[in-house]
């Protein structure tokens, strides 16, 4: 779906942070993430897979932050990578590397074990399935590497979760939602949260500029206003 275009201002809470994470299934990731923070990380490689929508660019997201750390795509891995002064080296969607990328990520891999575990460098990278199931042309040395430390599935939240999200992220931009409207957009709308939270965005910038409260009469007029978009 294409939305209509409002001039928003995101604000501080559409930010990704690990505080908005519904914890859902995934406490033991949380539990991981929260020792990176706090400098208690002991491993030298977190490995998080799972499908669209289960969290794992909002997690990259929130952590890249800190000063120290740094968001990485395929993109950034067409050239080496320089260590610099980069203490978390955070890598989405590694299974869609090509060769190049993969040998870059390989020798930034390396470089990173290579230095005195007091030196708290950590590579935080994610994929859509575990390392043994990355393509079979992937680079069989990197594969290896990026299962060595821990790996962990996120779960996808159910709807009750997925609705507890979109419950507070309204309660943060100050808007009130009308009865039935999230249970109706987790209906006619897609299940992924990135998009669920984008679609709310929206929804609230038609409401401001139509001047009216977010009920399911204004929620449809906006998405047959949005088809005709």
């Amino acid at each position: 779906m294409v939305y209509p275009q409002f001039a928003l201002e995101l604000s501080l809470s559409d930010e990704p942070r690990l505080e908005n994470l519904i914890v859902g299934q995934n406490g033991e990731v949380l539990a991981q993430l929260q020792d990176l923070v706090a400098g208690r990380f002991t491993q030298m490689c977190l490995y998080l897979w799972g499908a669209g929508g289960a969290g794992k660019t909002h997690i990259l997201r929130s952590l890249s932050v800190a000063e120290h750390a740094r968001y990485l795509t395929a993109q950034d891995f067409n050239q080496p990578m320089a260590l610099e002064d980069v203490r978390w080296f955070l890598v989405d969607d590694v299974d869609g590397f090509n060769p190049v990328q993969q040998a870059n990520l390989f020798h930034l891999f390396n470089a990173v074990r290579s230095l005195p575990t007091e030196d708290n460098r950590h590579v935080v990278v994610t994929a859509s399935c575990t390392p043994a199931r990355l393509p079979e042309d992937y680079l069989p040395d990197l594969r290896t590497r990026l299962s060595w430390d821990l790996v962990y599935q996120l779960h996808v939240l159910s709807d009750d979760e997925k609705a507890q999200v979109l419950t507070e992220q309204a309660e943060q931009r100050g808007l009130t939602l009308g009865s039935g409207v999230i249970e109706y957009m987790l209906r006619y709308s897609s299940r992924d949260l990135s998009k669920l939270h984008e679609f709310l965005v929206h929804l609230d910038g038609y409401s401001l500029q139509k001047k009216q409260a977010v009920t399911i009469p204004l929620l449809k007029e906006w998405l047959n206003h949005s088809a005709e978009v």
